[in-house]
């Protein structure tokens, strides 16, 4: 399992949106390390993290988003786009059958894709002590859609790189 400690020019940076309200950087690697695992686990599909950077604002570049919300020692939100391929890759490969268009089984499996990934990170998240719930998934379809956040709420963007192509987790969370 990839671990990935914060730099200290990202833990600067986040650090330095006071305005915004500062993240707690030890929020990040759960997200990270529950992405890895539910995409080889649910669907087979080995995943590298290729960065980390804060995002100013929450338009996508890509066609589809799971959207879960957070409660508790921490609230905000876990955003995970994805494109159309990756997106239909993840569904055929979760649904065991061939789907090569955007369709409403693509839908229901990047909301349980996020669904899973959000709910290990809150169980890594509950053993390091904080006391956490989660929404149920909302996914938003679209090019280039846009997803607002408030404005106080910092977010890091974590991007992934897979053999069926790139696609972001947004961990947008508050203490």
């Amino acid at each position: 399992m990839q671990e990935v400690m914060p730099t200290p020019s990202l833990t600067e940076t986040i650090t330095s949106h006071i305005a915004r309200g500062p993240m707690n950087v030890a929020f990040i690697n759960p997200f990270i390390e529950s992405t890895l695992r539910s995409l080889e686990m649910m669907a087979s599909i080995a995943a590298e993290k290729v960065g980390l950077s804060v995002k100013e604002d929450l338009i996508t570049t890509y066609d589809i988003s799971a959207i879960i919300g957070i409660t508790g020692d921490t609230s905000g939100s876990i955003i995970l786009s994805f494109p159309v391929g990756v997106a239909c890759r993840i569904a055929s490969n979760m649904l065991m059958e061939e789907i090569s268009s955007l369709d409403k089984s693509v839908e229901d499996a990047i909301g349980e894709i996020g669904n899973i990934v959000v709910g290990d990170a809150r169980r890594l998240l509950i053993q390091d002590g904080y006391s956490l719930s989660i929404s149920v998934p909302t996914v938003v379809v679209g090019k280039g859609h846009k997803i607002s956040r408030s404005g106080d709420v910092p977010c890091i963007a974590i991007p992934f790189r897979t053999a069926f192509g790139e696609f972001e987790v947004n961990v947008g969370l508050k203490e």
